[in-house]
């Protein structure tokens, strides 16, 4: 894939939010890089380093949804292993 001619490499974001809506507030976030060597580090005490507030925002932002969360019945995610709803989402840029 190109954009403009030059190549093009994915990149993913993966944001859990509070609720299916993208205007959901954000409470979780993490990025895959297409880069060799890179390695996925989660920590929670990043979250002043996020970049959006919400799934809409990334949008604004020229992020692409390539998998809403599921509609599954409200949550109390206390009780299970799972972490808000997830949205995947994809910006493809220039590779220089």
């Amino acid at each position: 894939m190109s954009i403009s001619g030059a190549p093009a490499r994915q990149r993913l974001l993966y944001i859990h939010a509070k609720n299916p809506s993208v205007m959901s507030g954000v409470i979780a976030m993490t990025t895959i890089e297409p880069t060799e060597g890179f390695r996925l580090e989660i920590d929670a005490e990043q979250i002043d380093e996020w970049p959006y507030e919400t799934v809409h925002a990334a949008i604004v932002d020229g992020w692409q949804v390539v998998q809403f969360p599921m509609q599954q019945a409200a949550y109390d995610d206390r009780d299970i292993d799972v972490v808000g709803y997830e949205f995947v989402l994809q910006k493809m840029e220039a590779v220089e």
